[in-house]
């Protein structure tokens, strides 16, 4: 049994010395259509995997709070929103040109979907809404020493069946419904990749 446990950890940690996880963090701005809205006000951290050089999965955590005057209460009100997501991505210069994995420049896209808790700061409007996120974005960056990069992201995000604005206030008035809310980040941040590339 103990030989067993001792193989599985070395199997284990082989694997992960080997393969291609990284972490990332990015900070920037936020923003919403209806109403107009931008905000340096988004965090965002994220693990992903390579299954290749051209493809792999993330799973990220965003956090946006949006704080807009809200003429009907003569005051600032908002929502804060939490998503997690898992998203594929795919290494765009390397799908264009395989010799390209040695560029120190790349271009990535990537969309998903998962789950966001948004929450109004309206008193009386208290209740979580729990949603559906899709995601997608496009990622520049740039390689600036050993499997350590500079990132930008810029990302398009609908949170189906959203039941507050981005004011906070109820999305409906006499009859219960909901509607798609859309937002945005675009993002600077840093990511590392372990193991060997």
């Amino acid at each position: 049994m103990i030989k067993k446990i001792f193989t599985l950890l070395l199997v284990s940690s082989s694997f992960i010395a080997s393969a291609q996880i990284g972490i990332e963090a990015n900070y920037g701005m936020n923003g919403c259509y209806d109403p107009s809205y931008n905000a340096f006000t988004h965090y965002g951290a994220g693990i992903s995997y390579d299954i290749d050089e051209t493809f792999g999965t993330k799973l990220d955590f965003g956090m946006d709070e949006f704080s807009i005057q809200n003429d009907l209460r003569g005051q600032k009100t908002g929502v804060t929103n939490l998503r997690v997501t898992a998203q594929g991505i795919v290494n765009l210069t390397n799908l264009a040109n395989s010799r390209a994995i040695f560029n120190k420049f790349n271009i990535l896209a990537h969309g998903g979907a998962g789950v966001s808790f948004l929450n109004s700061d309206i008193p009386d409007h208290q209740k979580t809404d729990h949603l559906l996120n899709i995601v997608l974005g496009v990622t520049p960056r740039f390689e600036v020493g050993r499997n350590f990069f500079l990132t930008a992201d810029f990302s398009a995000i609908a949170n189906v069946s959203q039941h507050y604005l981005f004011n906070g206030e109820y999305a409906y008035t006499d009859t219960v419904n909901s509607f798609t809310g859309l937002m945005y980040n675009a993002t600077f941040g840093i990511a590392y990749k372990f193991g060997e590339r």
